[in-house]
């Protein structure tokens, strides 16, 4: 019997007993990925929460500059209250509210963030923040995971200028990953001139995710516009994750972002984050599940399971909280 031939009859005998999926004509079988499984809760964990809230009651709201705005379809309130905040994030189970030390160590907000924690504890998680270019960074790492109970920190190169793999902060990545404590890179865009943007792109944490395997690793934003490269990351190191904050108001891009994803099998790599209060959780969770607008123009669907399991998944269990 030719090849041809085999090949032929082979098929036709797949056809009989095998799904679509097995029907292959170099003759052997293939064993399909099992489906998505239904969430086993509907509690939400919001990854990304900033503590960009006001304790007085302003004489008015006020609002970002229009001017290379955040998000290109509104311009949020800068200065909510705390009541605000609480109506907001009353539809999440947990949130991580975190801060970025700009040009100090980040002391006062790392006190900032836990006062604020120990006004809602039931609902807040503790994220700080250390900038490492200060000597005395790895010591305020130790104070705030020791006497304020951080449970992880975020992080941002091109916020506070230096390279993923600047020798100065090798220091606090072995101390993560000895503590089990979880690390959240801004590893997306930005608007002002003087940001470099060379330091924000996901690639440049390969050599970090090799280097310190142990470390939990979050890509905020999902790395926008660097989606694609932030899923080939997720799905080289098994300690990469990512959250989706910031991306459902560009819908186009959001949903190529997660066809990527669902594409390259790194959908579970996935968090919720809201990026309050540039949105809102409750925004996060309908934006997401209107990325399917453009399967009604033939494109290919992204399954609810799916999508389910992205604004319902433990990203805190994922994190060994």
């Amino acid at each position: 019997m030719d090849r041809r031939t085999f090949l032929k009859h082979s098929f036709a005998g797949l056809a009989a007993t095998a799904g679509p999926s097995e029907l292959w004509s170099q003759g052997r079988l293939l064993k399909p990925i099992p489906p998505v499984e239904a969430p086993q809760s509907r509690r939400i964990f919001d990854m990304h929460v900033h503590d960009w809230f006001v304790d007085d009651p302003p004489p008015a709201p006020e609002f970002a500059p229009i001017l290379n705005n955040s998000r290109p379809d509104a311009t949020y309130q800068m200065n909510a209250t705390w009541e605000q905040f609480e109506y907001d994030l009353d539809v999440v189970e947990k949130a991580c509210l975190l801060h970025v030390a700009f040009d100090n160590v980040g002391r006062a907000g790392n006190d900032r963030i836990a006062r604020l924690v120990r006004r809602w504890p039931e609902k807040l998680v503790p994220f700080g923040s250390v900038n490492p270019l200060f000597p005395d960074a790895l010591d305020e790492f130790k104070r705030s995971v020791e006497e304020l109970g951080m449970k992880g920190f975020k992080l941002s190169p091109i916020y506070q200028s230096f390279d993923p793999m600047d020798p100065r902060i090798l220091r606090i990545y072995e101390q993560a990953q000895e503590w089990g404590i979880p690390l959240i890179f801004h590893t997306a865009t930005a608007q002002a001139a003087h940001i470099p943007l060379k330091w924000a792109n996901p690639i440049l944490f390969d050599d970090v995710a090799y280097a310190f395997p142990e470390l939990k690793i979050v890509m905020a934003h999902m790395g926008h516009p660097w989606q694609n490269e932030c899923f080939v990351m997720a799905r080289k190191h098994p300690n990469v994750y990512t959250e989706l904050s910031g991306n459902f108001y560009r819908p186009w891009f959001f949903y190529q972002a997660l066809l990527f994803a669902l594409n390259w099998g790194q959908t579970y790599k996935i968090m919720f984050g809201s990026d309050w209060p540039i949105t809102t959780p409750r925004e996060t969770v309908e934006g997401l599940r209107a990325a399917n607008q453009f399967a009604m123009a033939g494109l290919p669907e992204i399954p609810e399971a799916v999508i389910d399991s992205i604004i319902y998944r433990d990203s805190f269990k994922l994190l060994g909280f």
